[in-house]
């Protein structure tokens, strides 16, 4: 059975464009599509009250998303258990968890709440994030661009998602990777030889680009890949790009005991215009302090 795609329902507006979203990826990829809304009641002697009003949250959702979306096997789920721990939960067994952000403004990215901040940094599947009111206006055959790390088992994770992406929507993909000039002293061999010489420093990334690339170009043959090498810094190539992609894919750093997700995964969070598939890469050990 396809392992489903999840996503946090919290009664407002953003989680349900989230519930938009995934719904119309449930379909692509031909799996269940679970709405999960976790529920601690809040007062005592108002228990049964926040309990029907938690219950009208969820129906409503799944009412929503079986008029919108009828051919998608849709089922929803009220928990007596804190929203993150919930999803973090059961994106164990998920293809991936979606999350709705707002955004008020041009410049103030995506809006985190605590539960959000905390499933990023938890999760061990993928988790989206939908811009509020941004989605709809996405090209909807737009190419999705993928944030290529320069550590090969990270890059594979990234790729891995961003091909099968790319593949499920018929879209072409553009890997990029931002390279910069050396620092005067450096570990990696060969590399202060081409300091002087940018355009071979320049092929050489354009090199181990396309050797990484080459066998998920064999896995997905019918994929179009644009590969696509910038001099600067990543984040900043990435919202360029984001701004006419249906979606971004980066990676991010997973820290037991830290919400810290990576400076690129924070960054293109704040300023990319586009929903951010964000995937977890290898496990460091708990956060000092």
């Amino acid at each position: 059975m396809q392992q489903p795609v999840i996503v946090g329902i919290d009664g407002t507006s953003d989680s349900l464009l989230a519930a938009g979203w995934a719904a119309g990826e449930a379909r692509l990829r031909g799996a269940p599509l679970q709405l999960l809304h976790g529920h601690e009641p809040f007062l005592l002697h108002e228990m049964d009250r926040e309990q029907q009003a938690a219950e009208q949250v969820l129906d409503g959702a799944l009412a929503w998303v079986r008029d919108h979306y009828d051919d998608v096997e849709v089922s929803g789920e009220l928990v007596a258990q804190p929203e993150a721990d919930l999803l973090t939960e059961r994106g164990r067994e998920a293809q991936m968890i979606v999350l709705g952000s707002r955004r008020p403004g041009p410049v103030t990215g995506f809006l985190l709440r605590s539960v959000g901040l905390r499933v990023l940094s938890r999760a061990v599947c993928p988790v989206v994030m939908i811009r509020g009111g941004d989605v709809s206006r996405r090209p909807p055959k737009g190419e999705i661009v993928a944030g290529v790390p320069q550590e090969e088992d990270e890059a594979e994770v990234v790729l891995d998602f961003a091909f099968r992406a790319a593949d499920t929507h018929g879209v072409p993909l553009r890997a990029a990777r931002a390279w910069d000039l050396p620092a005067m002293f450096t570990n990696q061999s060969g590399v202060m030889g081409l300091s002087d010489r940018p355009a071979e420093l320049e092929a050489e990334h354009r090199r181990e680009l396309a050797v990484l690339l080459k066998p998920w170009r064999r896995r997905h043959p019918d994929v179009a890949v644009t590969e696509h090498i910038e001099l600067g810094f990543a984040a900043e190539m990435l919202v360029t790009l984001a701004a006419s992609a249906q979606l971004l894919v980066v990676g991010r750093s997973s820290k037991v005991g830290s919400r810290y997700v990576g400076h690129i995964a924070h960054s293109t969070l704040h300023f990319a215009n586009a929903p951010i598939a964000l995937v977890p890469t290898k496990q460091s050990g708990p956060a000092e302090g």
